[in-house]
């Protein structure tokens, strides 16, 4: 005769019991984090990849970073950089009319006033870091505000408080950018050529004011050579300047794309499903509630009811 026992039956229905409610608490936490496993124990056929694909995010994530902060000095750049150039182009503008005109007016206002605005673009900082300074942070790179000041100066390199370290950052893994540019070199051309104009008009040949005389037209017309130099040097910052946004950018859209593929591979491996994960909970509900149901029964049955 086939015997069976009460007790095999219920440490049978207990662990189906017990394994019910492992697969409920397992689908509760699944779709809690939104993690297929709680560790990499979990995942060991794939931790390795998972794992490399998390460093190569991490570094993407950095070089984005910095690819973001040099667009951000190279724009600042761009503007500055137009800003001198346009001053420096209404003072040669002012120059082309009097030998034209043979005559100047308020040209030393327009001098003082393209000065100024030069000064202020040279010296611009984001927070708290001067732009054209180089390393250097204590300081403005360009000191004295007022064309006399530029007059003042022994030489226009005393106006230049920067230093000649210019900065880069790593935006890609074998690129290295330098996106800083310095004040000296930016705007010493055009201060000396103003330099100039301004001393010339405040000694004795001057002022630049009104009729022009031989000495003076010869004079404006030597010094709008030197503009045009200066000018020329300038528009050769903001196209290597351009050159070097279009390369961030380029960077910039790469690492992005990169970023949200590797988003999506880790993802692949790590993330649960949460429509899935919730009807598994709702399935695994259920069979949890037949296992207690039945298992409530097989305790109260007896064989003995059978004899």
């Amino acid at each position: 005769m086939t015997r069976v026992s009460s007790f095999g039956n219920q440490q049978v229905m207990l662990t189906t019991l017990m394994n019910g409610q492992s697969n409920v608490f397992k689908d509760q936490v699944q779709i809690t984090t939104g993690k297929k496993e709680e560790n990499y124990s979990g995942l060991a056929s794939e931790v390795s990849t998972l794992l490399g694909a998390k460093t190569v995010i991490g570094q993407t994530q950095g070089y984005l970073r910095a690819s973001t902060h040099v667009a951000r000095f190279l724009r600042t750049n761009d503007i500055q950089l137009e800003s001198m150039v346009r001053n420096t182009q209404n003072v040669r503008d002012a120059l082309l009319e009097a030998v034209a005109q043979d005559q100047t007016f308020a040209l030393d206002e327009l001098l003082e006033e393209s000065y100024t605005a030069m000064v202020s673009a040279l010296n611009t900082s984001i927070g708290g870091v001067h732009v054209f300074s180089g390393a250097r942070s204590d300081v403005p790179p360009v000191t004295g505000s007022q064309i006399s000041d530029l007059v003042a100066a022994a030489s226009v390199t005393d106006l230049f408080q920067n230093d000649q370290r210019r900065p880069s950052a790593k935006i890609g893994q074998s690129t290295l950018m330098e996106y800083g540019l310095l004040a000296d070199e930016v705007g010493q051309e055009v201060f000396q050529v103003f330099k100039n104009i301004a001393t010339f008009s405040a000694g004795p040949s001057g002022p630049l004011s009104g009729k022009l005389d031989a000495t003076q037209e010869a004079f404006i017309k030597g010094e709008m050579a030197n503009l045009d130099t200066a000018l020329d040097n300038l528009r050769i910052l903001v196209a290597r300047n351009g050159t070097r946004q279009n390369s961030v950018d380029s960077f910039i859209s790469e690492h992005e794309n990169q970023e949200v593929f590797l988003d999506v591979f880790i993802s692949d491996i790590e993330d649960v499903n949460v429509a899935e994960a919730i009807t598994r909970l709702n399935n695994d509900q259920v069979a949890l509630e037949a296992s207690f149901k039945i298992t409530s029964e097989l305790t109260n049955l007896s064989l003995l009811e059978f004899i």
